[in-house]
């Protein structure tokens, strides 16, 4: 006979039951934060080095790296640009596929001295409004309808930029800080055409000075993309929300990017980026709780006046943030508010027949492009408090990921405008008041998520709470009611089974009682010892065991353990604490 018996049970119900909470947790954490598009990386070799600052591609494996997006990797020669290739090119600037999309620029008759001139010698004024635009001094609220033609319809990848990274992100290249009403401007020089150059690993990078200490300690934590230029006449760079540096190839001249007057990356000296070029962008993530705690109202925040008929205006977009922002005193919770009125009482057209053709059209008819949702909430944004500035750039769409290809391709349509405020700290965060545009995302913290979820239900949790500690409390009571449920269900079993089943219901009640079966000891040994206080219980137990022996490892009479079995009816939680207690002396 062994000395010991020790069971071990690999699946515990208590080991299931905290993993399915820790599953149900963390499916709740991640919710609505997993993109609807992942690369899947085609390639016969888990590795072939690299690393997200150099190479992220090629980390998946033979067939992927640069050469996904690039078709080459030798950035660092831009000698085709100069070449006689390119002298005539089809390629659109920024501004021109905004024209596209929401008109030219309205007409502005400016009365000036004057005289006549010839037909030949006439500029139309609108004409000139967009060559004025396209060098990026001003950008126009007041818009004419757009046509019916669009470009690019003669081309078989229409493509301005292919990205390879998170979708449903801007990729910004103008920014604007001074509305007089009607146009935009931009007022404040944050030129910096020296950028800090980090070597990683041996890539040089060129990082923002300003944005450089916001990069995480672990700077592999940093959100790096891959971005291609195809079709994009501009010598500015479309990159994410918080951009912190870029990197093209082996390229280690600082003279060859960038901070232009906005604060956005370009590369100076050049008319445009060459085609084909790959640039690495690295990004900051910014947390739902920085936002909350450094998005700090200001008091030298000017209101500007909005316009011809600027008073009724001004009425309207008063009376939008009264009424959004209305119980609320934590400005992200006001500019939230603002932000979703937006986008659930307003329509979001483009199209010359619905779309309103000024801001003040707009906020009467609550129907129009993208600019003038931009508009109005940066606005909106100045009378709570907030620095806030136009936004001009592209829109990487969640459904143009071509997972074969490894990147999305970004339309001439995909032009858009948004807004951004600025935090305490200087950084610049996005937000999105067209419907129809994914929001950006600003994760919280698992602390932040806690404190809302007792906030917004603190009477399911306190219910839940005062619900689970009494069941805790009165587990032996309801765990006895069930034992004893489950054993008057039981008749139809066997005698053998049914004598097994009595014998596990009474092990159960003693462990609620605090005197389980030790390790090794038979059960009659354990059941002697238990009853032996009190004589008519520990004679049922003598005949319970002398019939389950019986039962088990001979020919016993099924009546008399039928009658051994009422031992479980007796042995109950509070019987078992009573005869066990030790006598007070």
């Amino acid at each position: 006979m062994p000395d010991s018996v020790q069971r071990n049970f690999y699946l515990r119900p208590s080991v299931v039951l905290l993993t399915l909470l820790a599953l149900t947790i963390s499916g709740y954490a991640i919710r609505n934060r997993i993109p609807n598009s992942k690369r899947l990386p085609y390639s016969f070799m888990p590795t072939s080095g690299g690393s997200v600052w150099s190479d992220p591609a090629s980390r998946g494996g033979v067939g992927t790296g640069d050469a996904a997006i690039a078709a080459k990797d030798h950035a660092e020669s831009f000698g085709a640009v100069d070449s006689d290739l390119f002298l005539e090119s089809t390629e659109s600037t920024l501004f021109d596929m905004v024209n596209d999309m929401i008109g030219e620029p309205k007409k502005k008759n400016i009365w000036e001295r004057r005289q006549a001139m010839g037909n030949d010698n006439v500029i139309p004024s609108h004409e000139q409004a967009a060559k004025t635009e396209q060098g990026g001094g001003t950008f126009s609220t007041e818009r004419m309808p757009p046509k019916e033609h669009r470009h690019f319809n003669d081309v078989t990848d229409p493509a301005v930029v292919q990205w390879d990274g998170p979708t449903g992100i801007r990729l910004a290249m103008q920014r604007y800080d001074t509305f007089n009403g009607s146009d935009w401007s931009q007022s404040d020089d944050l030129r910096n055409e020296r950028l800090a150059r980090v070597d990683i690993g041996d890539s040089p990078w060129f990082f923002d000075p300003t944005m450089h200490r916001f990069l995480p300690r672990q700077i592999q934590a940093a959100n790096v993309g891959l971005l291609r230029i195809l079709r994009l006449d501009s010598q500015r760079l479309p990159v994410p929300m918080m951009t912190a540096g870029v990197h093209i190839g082996k390229v280690d001249r600082q003279d060859f990017f960038g901070i232009a007057e906005d604060g956005s990356f370009f590369m100076p000296g050049r008319d445009r980026v060459p085609p084909l070029t790959v640039v690495h962008v690295a990004s900051v993530q910014v947390m739902e709780d920085e936002v909350r705690e450094r998005l700090v109202a200001r008091a030298d925040v000017q209101i500007p006046t909005v316009g011809q008929d600027g008073e009724s205006t001004a009425i309207r977009l008063h009376a939008l943030v009264d009424s959004a922002a209305d119980g609320s005193t934590l400005p992200a919770d006001q500019l939230t508010s603002c932000v979703e009125l937006l986008r659930r009482e307003f329509t979001f057209a483009r199209d010359g027949e619905t779309s309103a053709n000024s801001l003040n059209d707009f906020l009467q008819s609550r129907c129009g492009g993208d600019h003038l949702f931009a508009t109005t909430a940066a606005l909106m944004a100045r009378r709570l408090g907030l620095k806030s500035r136009l936004v001009m750039g592209l829109y990487v769409r969640p459904e143009a990921f071509d997972i074969a290809a490894g990147h999305a391709s970004v339309l001439p349509n995909d032009v858009h405008v948004w807004t951004e405020v600025q935090l305490d700290d200087g950084r610049w965060i996005e937000i999105e008041p067209t419907p129809g545009y994914r929001q950006p995302d600003y994760r919280p913290s698992w602390w932040l998520v806690a404190r809302r979820m007792a906030t917004a239900s603190w009477p399911i949790l306190t219910g839940g709470i005062v619900a689970l500690g009494s069941v805790y409390a009165l587990r032996r009571f309801w765990i006895d009611w069930l034992l004893t449920v489950i054993w008057n269900l039981s008749g139809w079993l066997r005698p053998r089974r049914r004598i097994r089943l009595a014998l596990r219901i009474i092990e159960a009640r003693a462990r609620l009682a605090g005197q389980g079966r030790p390790v090794g000891k038979t059960q009659r040994a354990w059941l002697e010892q238990l009853t032996h206080a009190d004589a008519t219980i520990a004679g049922a137990a003598t005949r319970f065991c002398d019939a389950a022996d019986a039962l088990c490892f001979g020919h016993g009479n099924d009546s008399a353990a039928f009658n051994a079995c009422g031992l479980v009816g007796v042995l109950r939680v509070r019987t078992i604490q009573t005869i066990t207690r030790e006598p007070t002396r």
